[in-house]
Order: C-alpha cells, then sequence, then structure tokens
C-alpha cells in the first residue's frame, strides 16, 4: 500500500476512481461466475464496501479518519453470509496529529487476475466438497 500524507482534491479523484473501476471489474467477475456458483445452491457475492467505524458510508467521506474501501468477496448460502477474502483499496487513519492515507498499488489487471485465480479456488474447492459428500 502506498502511503499518502498530503491530501488535496487529485489524490480524493484518484482514490475514487480506483474504487469505482474496482466496482466495473468486480460486477464483470461477478458477471462471468455468477451461474457457476448457483450450481453449489450459492449465491457469489463481490462488491466494494466502505465503511467508517464498521458502519456504511458514503464515497465523499474517503478523508474521514477511520474510512476504508476494499473488495469483499463471498457467497450466501440459505441466508448465511460466508466472506471468503478481501482486497484493500483505500484506508484513512488517524495517526498521532496527522491523518494518513493507504492506499493499494495494485493495478486493475492484477485485481482482475487475482479474482479470476480465487473463483477458481473457489469453484475447485467446492466440487472437492461435493464429491466427498456423495
Amino acid at each position: 500500500m502506498r502511503q499518502i500524507v498530503q491530501f488535496d482534491e487529485h489524490i480524493r479523484q484518484e482514490v475514487a476512481a480506483i474504487e469505482c473501476k474496482w466496482e466495473v471489474i468486480a460486477n464483470e467477475i461477478f458477471n462471468i461466475y455468477h451461474q457457476k456458483f448457483i450450481t453449489f445452491n450459492e449465491d457469489l457475492i463481490i462488491e466494494v464496501i466502505r465503511i467508517q467505524k464498521g458502519k456504511k458510508a458514503a464515497q465523499e467521506d474517503l478523508f474521514t479518519p477511520n474510512y476504508e474501501s476494499f473488495l469483499e468477496i463471498g457467497v450466501e448460502n440459505d441466508d448465511e453470509y460466508y466472506p471468503n477474502a478481501y482486497i484493500p483499496i483505500w484506508k484513512c487513519k488517524q495517526e498521532m496529529f496527522q491523518k494518513v492515507g493507504y492506499l493499494t498499488r495494485r493495478t486493475l489487471s492484477d485485481v482482475g487476475k487475482m479474482l479470476h485465480k480465487m473463483m477458481k479456488e473457489m469453484l475447485e474447492e467446492r466440487a472437492e466438497n461435493g464429491e466427498r459428500n456423495e
């Protein structure tokens, strides 16, 4: 993660753009793999989460201390949610007397590759478990 101590409009736009691009890739990966998870009676969840102190936050709050955004991957089965992984995007913290931000260094291509790999591993795991349960 890249440490940022100088907060300005350029950084705000950069973080917001990265979050939006990650939402797009999350939707693309979801559309590719969603049906495959349904065959295991699970709903795939891939979404960008924005929180501040554990509560939902708006993108406009990204310079507020304790704001963080991340891509969360999980599945829902029988109304139970099971998180599988998360990939941090941005985190804003208050350290001593100064705000400090941490921004991912991952490219959109890196994230796409990671998500494809995760999806394949998750599906392989389900296929193996399905064979063992029969």
